[in-house]
């Protein structure tokens, strides 16, 4: 293996302080989130510069009722990349390097045939879920056809999970954030001209984002082939490796299944909002402006999984769970920052974006009430993100299923229900599932094995 892998192997395994080197990686990815926040938002502010605002605060609501659809897909790509951090994580953690390339090989494969399969479902099935949430009019149609063109993204962003798994597993932190950051760019460019200039709606909104994606396609398949800086992979169909994949699958199923039924938990906390009419929207925006307080603390959680991959791999426990304390009180820091900061401007925030004067105060509304669990979601994330690493993907998928099954929606439905509090019923509601979540977290984190979950104790043939 090259002299860069190594380089930031012994970064992750040896050197201290352990918290410098979880900046120095989680700085690119942080970048990249950044750059991911403008993404979402660009939809947003250049659809509420369309001259109908009535039309596009429905568009708003459209992409944000499509949201937690399209993640229910997306959740099985990040499923295999959990897998594929995990795993190769530990391989190269160990020094090997052949079994982490085989790895790397089946995980892309893996990745590019759900993400056909997924493909299909999302474009047949987005009339169906929508319906079935109760979208009508206007909002339906527009949800359809934002839902049905972005379908079309699921087979490049399943590799593009893939990719990032395995280049974050050596520690390359940097090339998916410049490989991102081009697609956000060409994104940003392309979403004003068809949806405004060319006045394609929120057509033209979804068929910018498809766009992008495909220009960073070949991109991303010259990376994966001609690596210089870590692994690098030969694609042929003698290469696929049953026993490789049930190993994924084994990792990337409860991580996929406890994002999926979280997605679906969410598409249905939408048919509550959506009974409140301009709350979709409020929603829509609160989340996209709280993101860029919830991205710095994800780049480290992200990063953390790293750590803890590889040091169980190396057999170092100790390092391991050091990693993971000084994580979570990095995490709960950035996210008390970012909360005080925020929270001040939230209604000029919020303006940028709409000029709907009921969607602008219900989205301030909620947004206080998020900004207040917000460092409890930073201790969950790290919990989720030490579940990933270490390979007990089983965990993070009983922590996902209770914060939202067992806790917020029964607390969502007996606002509504019981109590004439309306959109602040469920923002309080989602306040307590968040800090409930934290103390089940405690106790899962009490079951983790920090042993590796590596299995194939010889190498076959060289890839």
């Amino acid at each position: 293996m090259n002299t860069v892998t190594e380089r930031k192997s012994k970064l992750i395994l040896k050197d201290k302080p352990i918290w410098k080197g979880i900046v120095s990686l989680a700085f690119p990815v942080f970048l990249a989130n950044i750059f991911k926040t403008l993404h979402d938002l660009v939809d947003a502010y250049f659809l509420g510069q369309l001259g109908d605002s009535a039309a596009a605060s429905e568009m708003q609501g459209a992409i944000g009722l499509t949201w937690p659809i399209f993640f229910v897909f997306l959740s099985f790509g990040m499923g295999i990349s959990v897998a594929g951090n995990a795993l190769i994580g530990q391989y190269i953690g160990k020094k090997d390097y052949v079994n982490a390339r085989k790895y790397a090989t089946n995980v892309v494969y893996l990745a590019i045939v759900l993400g056909v399969v997924f493909t299909l479902f999302a474009y047949i099935l987005a009339p169906t879920i929508l319906g079935w949430m109760g979208v009508e009019g206007n909002k339906l149609d527009y949800a359809i056809t934002y839902l049905r063109i972005r379908s079309f993204e699921l087979v490049i962003l399943f590799l593009t999970f893939a990719f990032q798994a395995v280049r974050r597993a050596t520690g390359d932190t940097i090339t998916p954030v410049l490989v991102s950051s081009f697609a956000i760019l060409m994104n940003i460019i392309l979403t004003p001209l068809l949806v405004l200039y060319f006045d394609m709606g929120i057509f033209g909104a979804g068929l910018a984002t498809l766009l992008a994606n495909i220009i960073i396609l070949p991109i991303t398949i010259i990376l994966l082939v001609k690596n210089k800086k870590g692994l690098s992979m030969k694609f042929k169909i003698s290469h696929i490796n049953i026993p490789i994949i049930k190993d994924i699958f084994s990792i990337a199923l409860p991580a996929s299944s406890g994002q999926s039924i979280q997605a679906v938990g969410f598409i249905i906390l939408q048919a509550f909002i959506e009974n409140f009419g301009i709350a979709v929207t409020a929603f829509y925006l609160g989340n996209r402006i709280n993101s860029l307080v919830m991205f710095p603390v994800s780049s480290v959680s992200t990063i953390i999984a790293v750590y803890v991959a590889q040091n169980i791999g190396a057999g170092n426990t100790k390092r391991a769970k050091s990693a993971i304390k000084q994580g979570m009180v990095m995490s709960v820091g950035l996210m008390i920052i970012g909360v005080l900061l925020i929270l001040p401007f939230r209604e000029t925030l919020v303006g940028i974006f709409s000029d709907d004067q009921e969607a602008i105060a219900l989205a301030v509304e909620y947004m206080l009430f998020v900004a207040i669990s917000l460092p409890f979601m930073a201790v969950f994330q790290v919990f989720l993100s030490t579940f990933q690493g270490s390979g007990d993907t089983k965990f993070s998928f009983w922590l996902s299923l209770i914060r939202l099954w067992v806790f917020r929606l029964p607390l969502v439905y007996i606002m509504i229900t019981y109590t004439n509090l309306g959109p602040t019923g469920i923002w309080i509601s989602m306040l307590i599932s968040n800090v409930l979540a934290v103390l089940v977290g405690l106790v899962l984190y009490t079951r983790v094995k920090f042993i590796p979950k590596i299995k194939l104790s010889k190498q076959i043939e060289e890839i």
